[in-house]
């Protein structure tokens, strides 16, 4: 299973792009309201898993239609 850190899921790839389009303070904010994933433990660090995260881009992108 593959895991994201906050710094990759706010890191823009080559192109430009985000892998979560939307600054820290924002996804936090949808965190609280139930709108976007809430984080995993993994230790000390929170994590993301692809596969919420891809759950998660799926449904924005049917909603951004």
């Amino acid at each position: 299973m593959k895991f994201f850190d906050l710094n990759a899921l706010l890191s823009k790839d080559p192109n430009g792009a985000r892998l979560v389009p939307m600054s820290k303070s924002t996804m936090y904010r949808m965190i609280s309201a139930g709108t976007f994933p809430a984080p995993n433990k993994l230790g000390r660090c929170s994590v993301w898993s692809a596969e919420d995260i891809e759950h998660w881009r799926e449904n924005w992108l049917q909603v951004k239609q």
